[in-house]
């Protein structure tokens, strides 16, 4: 890799600076391809795969060392790119809808997937969009370019523009039902992989193709590339048993947001009702100062419902953050196998390509990186189903205590309805009374709903350590099977770290909002 990378380092300038003209025609790709690539927290491409590069129009040699923007479409709105900045330097991954540009001026939509690994670098992994949320994205994505432009001739400058992109997006994303933009990127993964799987079936597809035969005497490298290929696919078995649950993540999740926001409504209703209450029973003066004084426990009630209902809103938010994160992770550790198993085919192709430059050790670099993702990713997974099943464990006790207020609140009402019924002129306070028990009953509808959504969470977060369990496998075949590979090649298994073969002055970090163009 580093002498690959000392030999480009001369052209670099020349071919970055090679002025490329946009053509309105697209490069297209299969729905089951897959590619990644690698790079310096200074955006320059340390390796991809053979995918990447035909998509790209280059040669991969001539993408190594080179920046990652060589494919940045003028359309893409830099305020995107400062969103996967802004991530990768958090150590969090990312999805993005990216339009990216060929050497041939075509462009090319993917799915991208970025995610911060060992060594001073970032991985992504990319696809093909298909899903009805994608349909949305050229016409944001044009008006953001938009806002960046004007501000720019308005010599605002790159960042103004940026800024007001950004607060544009946002009040996009929140007018589309996304809070924030992990919500989108979590229904964008999990929408997308549903669609290409959608694909797949209809058109008889696979993601794995079967491996063709080698006349020629094959070597061993040869023959424990075909096994792993093949071996891997029943790992990935047990990998997408687990995705399958993610329906039930997300239609879990949703329940739980309908459920928390209409008890927090009729919350709010029925403080304003017993405020009714208190302002009819003042005017009665004296004869009403029983039920004045019922009113008043009626409103202490309904502010201590309030309280705790505020409280469950809270844990219910939370819990439908871990959630989202937990359907995000998983679907991105698919993804990161998928990518594996995808690499095992083309590492096996290589081998009969007397074209192909790469050497195995740098094959085997790459999976390194690939195997770290899938690990962290997994490490992900299971903090956020800890935390789910910790913050579960504060919403029961949340539901338990507005049971209870219930049952105090119903005491009260049953009360203020005796004495109500004591006053000569009492239709307001019938009217008002009802309203009450009204709102009680569809309170305890709800909160038995919510508590029914509860119960099935807790069902899911149990199955936390079988999920760990699969993971933990997966990541320990893929160790071993790295391992055999580089006893084959006659090296030792390489660390997962993507940025070794290149110099010391490009492992540094860089404020650039384009390093990452796909």
């Amino acid at each position: 890799m580093l002498s690959a990378y000392r030999e480009l380092k001369g052209h670099r300038h020349m071919d970055s600076k090679r002025k490329i003209v946009p053509v309105n025609a697209s490069r297209d790709f299969f729905i089951n391809e897959l590619f990644f690539s690698t790079t310096t927290h200074k955006g320059i491409i340390v390796s991809g795969n053979e995918v990447f590069a035909r998509v790209s129009h280059y040669r991969l040699e001539e993408m190594i060392g080179q920046p990652h923007n060589l494919i940045r479409h003028p359309d893409m709105p830099r305020t995107v790119f400062k969103l996967l900045w802004d991530y990768l330097l958090a150590g969090k991954s990312i999805a993005a809808y990216v339009k990216n540009m060929a050497s041939d001026g075509r462009y090319y939509w993917v799915v991208a997937l970025a995610t911060p690994i060992e060594g001073d670098g970032f991985l992504s992994v990319r696809f093909k969009p298909s899903s009805q949320l994608f349909a949305l994205i050229p016409d944001i994505y044009s008006e953001l370019r938009t806002i960046e432009q004007m501000h720019e001739k308005q010599g605002d400058g790159p960042k103004a523009g940026m800024q007001a992109a950004g607060a544009k997006l946002g009040e996009i994303l929140q007018a589309k039902g996304f809070a924030d933009y992990d919500a989108f990127m979590q229904a964008l993964l999990y929408q997308e992989l549903n669609s290409r799987d959608g694909i797949l079936a209809r058109e008889h597809l696979t993601m794995f193709p079967p491996l063709t035969p080698r006349r020629a005497e094959e070597d061993p490298l040869d023959a424990a590339l075909r096994m792993l290929y093949q071996d891997s696919q029943q790992m990935y078995q047990h990998i997408n048993g687990v995705y399958a649950q993610l329906d039930e993540y997300v239609h879990r999740n949703e329940e739980l947001c309908t459920q928390s926001r209409a008890i927090l409504s009729l919350t709010r209703e029925f403080q304003l009702i017993c405020l009714n209450l208190s302002v009819a029973s003042s005017r009665l003066a004296n004869a009403g100062h029983t039920l004045t004084v019922i009113s008043a426990h009626l409103r202490e009630a309904s502010s201590w419902i309030a309280s705790i209902v505020s409280g469950l809103a809270a844990q219910a938010a939370k819990i439908s953050q871990y959630l989202g994160q937990t359907v995000f992770g998983l679907a991105w550790a698919r993804l990161q196998f998928e990518m594996v198993i995808a690499y095992y085919r083309e590492f096996r192709a290589g081998l009969a390509d007397l074209d192909n430059k790469t050497q195995p050790t740098t094959h085997l670099s790459r999976l390194a990186d690939l195997r770290f993702a899938f690990c962290k990713t997994m490490a992900s997974v299971e903090r956020s189903l800890q935390d789910l099943s910790k913050e579960l464990k504060g919403l029961n006790i949340e539901v338990e205590e507005l049971r209870k207020a219930m049952l105090s609140l119903q005491v009260t009402y049953v009360g203020g309805l005796v004495e109500a019924s004591r006053l000569t002129e009492n239709g307001v306070f019938t009217t008002i009374f009802h309203d009450i028990q009204k709102h009680m009953d569809d309170t305890k509808m709800k909160l038995d709903m919510f508590d029914k959504v509860v119960r099935a969470l807790d069902t899911l977060a149990r199955q936390t350590p079988k999920i760990m369990h699969i993971a933990s496998c997966a990541g320990e075949q893929m160790r071993r099977d790295q391992e055999r590979l580089a006893a084959l090649v006659g090296h030792s298994a390489p660390d997962p770290v993507v940025s070794d073969a290149l110099p010391d002055d490009q492992r540094t970090r860089s404020s650039s909002t384009e390093f990452l163009a796909a």
